[in-house]
């Protein structure tokens, strides 16, 4: 894998998993499956600690976003106290569960960044490493997961684009 390659697989994998609406799925699928399969650990090792990177990110800018957000409005959301909160980020990293939960109820309880980066990590890695194992089951064409991420990337920009019009 070249320096470019690289560099746009970290970008996407640290981005993919903050509130930007791409799912790292089929970005991890693309770039992995373009090397060995000896390899694909490395892959699915490298977008669990981007992952629980940018999921570090999101708990900063909420932690900002916070202050700006009336308290009646902060109300509604699920409050997970203790350890509980930890098991839940590591189940919502781990299954294919809209991790905006997650991040909606860091609105109410700003998490420990160490045990929340870890939890992502956890969940993550086997997900991504299932994720990896089950790609070349599916038997599809050797161009399939090129054309997976330019969809994604497509559905991306358009509901970054369709958000933006409101």
């Amino acid at each position: 894998m070249n320096w470019p390659n690289v560099f746009c697989f970290l970008t996407l994998a640290v981005l993919c998993n903050t509130a930007f609406p791409l799912s790292f799925d089929p970005v991890l699928i693309h770039f992995a499956t373009r090397q060995a399969s000896s390899g694909y650990w490395v892959f699915a090792l490298i977008g669990s600690v981007c992952a629980s990177l940018g999921a570090v990110v999101d708990v900063q800018f909420v932690g900002w976003l916070q202050k700006k957000v009336p308290d009646r409005w902060i109300e509604w959301l699920p409050l997970w106290n203790g350890n509980y909160f930890y098991l839940l980020v590591f189940l919502f990293a781990l299954l294919p569960l809209p991790f905006s939960v997650v991040r909606l109820a860091s609105l109410r309880r700003t998490p420990r960044l160490f045990p929340y980066g870890l939890a992502v990590f956890l969940g993550r890695l086997p997900r991504y490493l299932l994720t990896l194992a089950l790609w070349p089951v599916l038997g599809l064409p050797a161009g399939s997961s090129a054309v997976l991420l330019c969809v994604g990337l497509l559905l991306a920009v358009a509901k970054l684009g369709h958000s933006g019009l409101k």
